[in-house]
């Protein structure tokens, strides 16, 4: 019960390493870590990975490799609380094709989740939408901890036209947060 700030302090040095999974196998795909390069907070900016990845300062994606979003995906909000709502409506630019989505997010539990980096009480936060111009289902399940600077949990499943295209789970396996 309660209303619980996200509470995020970007400092360069910040690390969060993952283990990227198929959604749907469980086979390991990949482990990568991200590492704070540059804040920002006057321009509402944090990089990783000296700009391979960027957000604004409370973690919603505006860059991620060659994927850019014309305003940050709303996926983290200021505040945690059970049953509250909201939409957020995107461009993203894939390689220069440009597509419109949105997701409707719902935080619909707090739960205890094992990953490798330990077992959290996090937020879980269900999005569930479209990709308009491509006709692709998106369906996000994340896991937030008020005060850790990223997810612990993310799990990413595309559909289109009956066919799986992403099934991605990243979990957290370890973090350093120096602010």
């Amino acid at each position: 019960a309660g209303t619980y700030p996200l509470s995020r302090k970007f400092t360069v040095g910040d690390e969060a390493s993952f283990v990227q999974t198929d959604y749907l196998t469980g086979v390991e795909v990949n482990r990568y870590t991200l590492r704070v390069t540059r804040v920002d907070e006057d321009a509402d900016r944090v990089e990783y990975n000296n700009g391979l990845m960027i957000s604004d300062t409370m973690g919603n994606s505006l860059k991620r490799g060659q994927l850019v979003f014309d305003a940050p995906v709303q996926f983290n909000p200021a505040e945690l609380q059970i049953g509250k709502k909201w939409t957020a409506s995107f461009k993203r630019t894939d390689a220069g094709r440009v597509s419109f989505a949105f997701y409707d997010l719902n935080i619909v539990s707090r739960e205890k989740v094992k990953v490798p980096a330990g077992e959290f009480d996090a937020f879980k936060i269900e999005a569930r939408g479209w990709n308009r111009t491509e006709g692709a289902q998106l369906e996000v399940n994340q896991w937030l901890v008020p005060g850790l600077n990223i997810h612990v949990k993310f799990e990413w499943v595309v559909r289109s036209r009956g066919h799986y295209v992403v099934t991605q789970r990243h979990e957290l396996v370890s973090i350093k947060q120096l602010g």
